[in-house]
């Protein structure tokens, strides 16, 4: 026997390039939309120190992301260099 149990699924969001993948900007932006989100009715001293604090992030997130882009470049570059001296 099947019980149906309720279940609410949350809203989903699809973000889509065309012949590229996301800018470190667009993947910052997805992340801080999950990670802060400023209420349309926050008294206004406390919506302006949420949206400041969310730029900052944004910067130290777009920042890191780029690191991480570089990073995997250098370790796609060491594997490819390793199988060339592997293949010779």
């Amino acid at each position: 026997m099947f019980n149906a149990i309720p279940m609410e699924v949350g809203s989903v969001m699809v973000s889509t390039t065309e012949n590229r993948g996301h800018s470190p900007e667009e993947l910052a932006d997805m992340a801080l939309n999950k990670i802060v989100q400023i209420g349309d009715e926050a008294p206004e001293p406390i919506r302006a120190q949420a949206l400041a604090y969310k730029e900052r992030l944004r910067e130290i997130l777009v920042f890191y992301i780029r690191q991480a882009m570089l990073s995997e470049r250098v370790t796609m570059r060491g594997e490819i260099v390793a199988q060339i001296k592997e293949t010779n």
